[in-house]
């Protein structure tokens, strides 16, 4: 009887303490607000009384927002968040990622400092499914985890439209609420992985850069290549004046092909000439297909969620698809194809294309093109075999940091400033031209030469004085002028829009001029260059747009004698047009050289033609989509910091794991908000002179940078120095990286937590 009378009370004591913790588990929720609509540029203040939470518990304000527009679509960061005087970040997200991949194949960045990405909608859920959406995230919905914010009483939480100016759209917010439960109570981000055990894999660059492959060339412009047992066909066609399209000579041109069997590619030769004393619009396409079906394709360096998509993008001009086994890849060589590149994939047919080509009367053109195939269904395996039939594994020596000029950085000691430099491991500086002003703007083109310039000259002594052997570079644009009677002065070289008015910058101060070797404003702005070189006394030049600037094209005198709007249906030329690249590029070339000859020269902007991308010059790609580096893989793979997320070193350190996720290197961008405390990743990152780019990692002759796990070597028996770097980018110098030997190769072996990266310099 005792017994059972213990068990009976060990029962309703369980049951008890069941009890209990399941009401302890229970979430409580205190109403905030239910619904704002702020304009662009207004904020509303909203008091609640609330208690801070017990110490096993979480607060957590959740509320709903978008950008009120009657179709959804993209986003912008609008929306800002005060609670009790402390701004909230991305730091206390807890239902969405910071960054993530979109059906398009873009990266968008969530979280942009302290603005959160809002959806334009008509509701809360309409933008899940529009193109700029990341599968699984709810756009409209937001949970920030607010525990050590809260206080007893009355709190304040003020919510802010903080979109641009430019983005008058109203912002809705709704069902504001504060939520108090057990940390499990709330769709928590994934915790980070911890280092893999286990087998890892070995990677080493590729000694054999051969490809096993046939190619034959068949009637009609049409080619077949097997490959991996695998046989895809390209067929080429080429239109005619009177609405169709033809695949061999006719009345109205003349066409001869011929083919190069290259290693790791065939290079075709498609020549025309113009058979009549007309302009001659002259279309090509070129489409790849297999019966073995593609399962991925990629567009300029992105890839759809679906096998759907269309692109024109020169500085990564290429087209690839990737069937279970095998991949095939096109792409244009010479520069007007480059320049004028359309690349499409519909059902993954892919499709490489010049739809804005004319030729002269009776002149000739020859169009040279690649086909591409890899023997493994990877993207990177064709970026690198691309990458070396561009000849594009140059050296890249320096570690890029801007460092204004000015009183911002005046003010600074010389131990400030110089620390600057030495935490960024920088080896070049930038100064900007933000000041002094002229008549209030930027001194954008020639007003350059209306300002004085005893600013930077302090800041280039200063440089040399406080970092010896640290280069100095001032910014320089070529496309851009403010002063307010330039379109008078320089007519003749106005960038002009189809509708005859002057091409700006989307302000109408910023107008858009090209120079050339013969025409007034090319004569002009290469004083800038004089003046940076001689009077300031930099080292170098940055080159700011150096292919083109907002505009592409130039409706007007004089012609670059190859670009037209055709009709896609009469193929009827419409109109003449200039492409902004190609007139140009004998100025812009002739200059590059003349600074190369004295100093150093970096630019914004990958090559868009041949022609440039043989000056091998460090050409960096801005990065306010991380995705952006898929135009800097064909050339030079380096990723500016993001002005858009970057406040701190940890979010600067971020950039540079996302960035090697494209195989791409790293200069330091914001110089205001990003004061380093401590070396980080590109402490060991130049000078690089790559051999592979990879998903996660980059393989240099000298170094190999990772934020992957595995066995890292270069195929030889050479010594490694390894520095590891954790997940807010500190060395850990008493990390332990064993040295693996296998068939005579050293290996160092890593196994990196999430977040963590490394990098093994060749000794």
């Amino acid at each position: 009887m005792k017994k059972f009378v213990s068990t009976v009370i060990a029962l309703l004591l369980s049951s008890l303490a069941l009890l209990q913790a399941a009401e302890e588990s229970v979430t409580r929720t205190m109403a905030v607000f239910t619904n704002l609509t702020l304009a662009s540029g207004v904020q509303e203040t909203v008091k609640f009384v609330a208690e801070p939470p017990p110490s096993d518990r979480e607060a957590v304000l959740a509320l709903k927002a978008r950008l009120d527009n009657p179709r959804n679509g993209g986003f912008a960061h609008a929306l800002r968040l005060t609670l009790n005087g402390r701004v909230l970040d991305g730091a206390r997200l807890l239902n969405k990622p910071l960054k993530g991949r979109a059906a398009d194949g873009r990266t968008h960045s969530l979280v942009a400092g302290d603005r959160f990405a809002a959806f334009h909608g008509p509701d809360f859920t309409a933008a899940d499914t529009s193109p700029y959406a990341i599968a699984g995230v709810k756009t409209g919905e937001f949970e920030l985890r607010v525990t050590d914010l809260l206080r007893a009483g009355e709190n304040e939480l003020v919510i802010a439209n903080a979109a641009l100016p430019k983005m008058q759209r109203n912002l809705v917010v709704a069902d504001g609420r504060v939520i108090v439960g057990d940390a499990t109570s709330f769709a928590t981000k994934l915790k980070t992985a911890g280092a893999p055990t286990g087998p890892l894999d070995a990677f080493t660059p590729a000694k054999d850069h051969k490809v096993s492959f046939q190619a034959n060339e068949l009637p009609g412009a049409r080619l077949e290549i097997a490959v991996g047992g695998e046989l895809f066909t390209v067929e080429s066609e080429f239109s005619t004046p009177d609405g169709k399209w033809a695949t061999a000579s006719n009345a109205h041109f003349r066409h001869t092909r011929k083919i190069e069997r290259r290693d790791e590619a065939i290079v075709v030769f498609d020549t025309f000439e113009n058979l009549t004393d007309e302009n001659l619009p002259l279309m090509q396409r070129h489409r790849a297909q297999t019966t073995a079906g593609m399962q991925r394709v990629w567009l300029g360096g992105l890839s759809p969620a679906s096998l759907n998509g269309l692109a024109s993008e020169p500085a990564n001009p290429a087209v690839f698809g990737a069937t279970a086994r095998n991949g095939i890849g096109l792409l244009p060589l010479n520069d007007e194809f480059q320049v004028h590149v359309r690349q499409e994939s519909a059902a993954g047919v892919l499709a490489l294309s010049d739809l804005q080509f004319v030729l002269r009367p009776r002149a000739s053109y020859t169009a040279e093109w690649a086909v591409v195939p890899v023997t493994r269904p990877e993207y990177f395996d064709f970026v690198n075999a691309t990458r070396r039939l561009l000849d594009a594994n140059f050296t890249i020596r320096e570690c890029f940091a801007f460092l204004r000029a000015g009183p911002l950085t005046e003010k600074w000691s010389d131990e400030q400033f110089a620390a600057f430099i030495r935490l960024k491991s920088a080896s070049i500086v930038c100064a900007s031209i933000e000041q002094p002003r002229y008549r209030g703007q930027i001194p954008h083109g020639t007003s350059f030469q209306r300002v004085a310039h005893d600013s930077h000259q302090r800041w280039v002594e200063r440089v040399h004085r406080l970092a010896p052997g640290v280069k100095t570079s001032v910014y320089f644009h070529c496309f851009l002028d403010t002063v307010e009677d330039s379109p008078t002065t320089y007519a003749d070289s106005r960038n002009l829009l189809p509708n005859g008015a002057q091409a700006d910058y989307g302000q109408a101060v910023f107008k858009n001029f090209f120079p050339t070797e013969s025409n007034s404003y090319g004569r002009a702005i290469g004083r800038n260059v004089d003046l940076i070189l001689d009077d300031i006394r930099a080292d170098g030049v940055y080159w700011d747009e150096f292919e083109h600037s907002a505009h592409r094209y130039h409706y007007g005198e004089p012609w670059d004698g190859c670009s037209a709007d055709i009709d896609a249906r009469t193929h009827r030329l419409t109109r003449l047009k200039s492409s902004v690249t190609l007139i140009s590029q004998l100025w812009r070339l002739a200059l590059a050289k003349k600074i190369l000859a004295r100093g150093t020269l970096i630019a914004n902007g990958q090559p868009n033609t041949r022609t440039m991308a043989r000056l091998k010059i460090p050409r960096f790609v801005e990065t306010g989509s991380i995705s952006n580096c898929r135009r800097a893989q064909l050339h030079s793979p380096i990723a500016l910091g993001d002005h858009l997320t970057e406040r701190s070193e940890a979010d600067a350190y971020r950039t540079m794991l996302d960035a090697l996720d494209y195989g791409c290197l790293y200069h330091w961008y914001s110089d205001m908000l990003v004061i380093p405390e401590h070396p980080t990743l590109t402490q060991f990152m130049y000078p690089a002179t790559p051999m592979e780019l990879h998903e996660g990692f980059i393989i240099a002759r000298e170094r190999i940078l990772t934020k992957r796990s595995g066995l890292f070597g270069w195929g030889d028996d050479a010594h490694h120095e390894v520095h590891v770097f954790n997940d807010a980018g500190r060395e850990m110098k008493e990390f332990i990286a064993p040295t693996v030997t296998r068939d005579g190769m050293t290996f160092t072996e890593l196994r990196l937590a999430e977040g963590w990266s490394a990098a093994i310099v060749r000794k």
